[in-house]
């Protein structure tokens, strides 16, 4: 006699399944898993969620470095203009060279469309993913972060990994330094708006200067130039204090260099403190006493972290804190009487 009894093992869930589920096409639900740049955040992750509701497992919903072994790694850059962001690319490229991946760069030059446009056109043949100090915007990384592993340097952004300076004591360090020479006021030259790090510094340097009971003031913001700097004179002298810290070494230079060409002297009239330590600080004159941040290291931590993601290592650590320095130069000196 023939044995009705139903077939009870689990009936294997399909990707037409997830798309009724979904209210899409099977070819959405395609490519929400292998290509999710080409679907809208909000679908993709309906999508994702009723996959896992569901119970449905694909080969293509790995991620795709685990389909994927170029061994290329993609950096953005914010600008290369900016000499920091050298240092860093490489301790990135000292790393993966070691590691045998090979490093493509793709230069924003300060625009977040470049940089966007540059990721979407090169994302397919990399494996891994460092931005330094992007501009683009948060949607745009998770975006990124859901096709291939992501590490962020300068930025910090919620389950993405990240590598930050530890500013908080960089800038207690910068304002210890300022009392010791017995200033009395400070003024932040703020960064541009899209740069992710500006807001932390100054909220790190306003901490440090209230724990001293420093009177304070920012203006800008203004373009991470030495350009950006010279143009800010202007709003420093509508009240002038006796030391500026600069959103970066650039900035810092130019305005030093606007201040000396309306006949202040640095530092006897003001002090002059920069971010970074780029190469220009120690030949300058006067050489400019910065905030430094090892950028070899910086970019060795992150493509290490790339690597970890690669090897399936995926967690939601908190952000990576490399420590600054306080490099003292010529810049800075006693507070005028």
């Amino acid at each position: 006699m023939t044995d009705h009894t139903p077939d009870r093992r689990p009936k294997s869930v399909t990707i037409y399944d997830v798309a009724e589920a979904a209210g899409v096409a099977a070819s959405t639900v395609s490519r929400a898993f292998t290509r999710p740049g080409r679907v809208s955040p909000e679908t993709a992750e309906r999508i994702r969620r009723v996959a896992e509701e569901l119970g449905y497992r694909e080969r293509a919903s790995v991620h795709p470095e685990v389909r994927s072994r170029n061994r290329m790694v993609l950096v953005t850059v914010a600008s290369l203009g900016n000499l920091f962001y050298f240092d860093t690319l490489n301790g990135i490229q000292d790393e993966a060279a070691a590691a045998g991946y090979t490093v493509l760069v793709v230069d924003g030059r300060l625009n977040p469309v470049i940089e966007q446009q540059g990721i979407e056109r090169t994302l397919d043949i990399a494996d891994g993913v460092i931005m330094i100090s992007p501009r683009i915007a948060d949607s745009i990384i998770l975006r990124t972060a859901s096709q291939k592993p992501v590490v962020l340097i300068n930025r910090v952004l919620r389950d993405v990994p990240s590598v930050v300076q530890n500013i908080n004591d960089g800038m207690k360090q910068v304002v210890e330094h300022l009392v010791e020479l017995g200033h009395r006021n400070v003024t932040f030259i703020q960064g541009p708006a899209q740069a992710w790090i500006s807001a932390p510094r100054w909220d790190a340097l306003e901490a440090a200067c209230l724990a001293h009971r420093i009177p304070m003031r920012k203006i800008g913001p203004v373009e991470p130039t030495v350009r950006g700097g010279v143009g800010v004179l202007p709003s420093w002298l509508e009240y002038r204090t006796t030391a500026v810290v600069a959103f970066n070494d650039d900035v810092a230079l130019g305005f030093s260099y606007a201040a000396r060409e309306r006949g202040y002297r640095v530092p006897q009239d003001v002090s002059v403190v920069g971010i970074d330590n780029t190469m220009a600080t120690s030949v300058f004159a006067p050489p400019l006493t910065t905030l430094a941040v090892a950028g070899h290291g910086q970019g060795t931590v992150a493509l290490r972290r790339i690597l970890q993601e690669l090897k399936g290592g995926r967690t939601k650590a908190p952000a990576m804190v490399v420590p600054m320095k306080l490099i003292k130069r010529a810049s800075t000196g006693p507070a005028p009487s």
